[in-house]
């Protein structure tokens, strides 16, 4: 019988680390999470990788400007450090 080796993913923010969780608690299956009864974990809100109380950032058309031209520099530099490297 040949044995599946899993390799375990880098875990990067603790939505993913309790998405992971979640996840492992429910058996291994995504779908199972979302069926998940227990309501009183203190994770339960969470469980989809997603904070629930947080708002979406609202940007003014000013803020976009200044944000797009912060990315138009920062790729220059990179491809202006790429040539350089080559």
């Amino acid at each position: 019988m040949k044995e599946e080796k899993k390799e375990k993913k880098l875990i990067t923010s603790p939505m993913k680390a309790i998405r992971a969780f979640c996840v492992e608690c429910c058996g291994g299956s995504a779908h199972e999470v979302s069926l998940c009864p227990a309501k009183e974990c203190q994770l339960y809100e969470f469980r989809f990788g997603k904070n629930p109380y947080r708002s979406k950032r609202e940007m003014s058309e000013e803020q976009k400007a200044a944000a797009s031209e912060r990315l138009r520099l920062a790729r220059e530099k990179k491809n202006a450090n790429q040539v350089d490297t080559d």
